[in-house]
């Protein structure tokens, strides 16, 4: 289990998988899809940089293994503030606006958010409410970046 949240929190596991679903992406659903891909791109930009250069910086809460000093910590503790949890953030914004875009992905987006999420307070890097607060923003960022870009791309290509 330890080695899967392990493997689960670090993004540079993601990386194939991510080029070979750009690559699907594109060829499924074409002008869609580059826009989708686009709109990705936008959210996670702007949610992660609200999120850690607002968000963590104006709260500033202490990570777990900066405040609890007998804490055995099963991965290394980030020097970043703790809330809210930009993995959670950034993985709920993806997944809400993935499943706006493409109802179908729904599950697997939601899924996949989830685990990503609870890695991070199982490999004690963050409180829990780090990441619940962190996937309420998140969603809050992917229904914005959809309702306001994606669907207004969308309406300037398909008049």
């Amino acid at each position: 289990m330890h080695e899967f949240m392990v493997f689960m929190t670090m993004k540079n596991n993601f990386y194939h998988l991510g080029i070979a679903c750009v690559i699907a992406i594109l060829f499924v659903y074409r002008i869609k899809g580059l826009v989708f891909l686009v709109t990705v791109g936008a959210t996670i930009a702007l949610n992660d940089a609200s999120s850690h250069y607002i968000l963590k910086e104006g709260i500033g809460r202490l990570r777990p293994c900066h405040v609890l000093p007998d804490l055995e910590m099963a991965f290394r503790c980030s020097n970043s503030f703790s809330f809210p949890s930009n993995h959670a953030s950034n993985t709920f914004a993806a997944a809400t606006l993935l499943s706006l875009c493409f109802r179908n992905t729904t599950l697997l987006a939601f899924a996949l958010a989830l685990i990503v999420s609870y890695s991070r307070v199982y490999l004690k890097v963050h409180y829990p409410f780090d990441v619940l607060g962190g996937a309420l923003y998140g969603s809050l960022v992917g229904y914005l970046c959809y309702r306001y870009i994606y669907t207004r791309i969308l309406k300037f290509i398909k008049p």
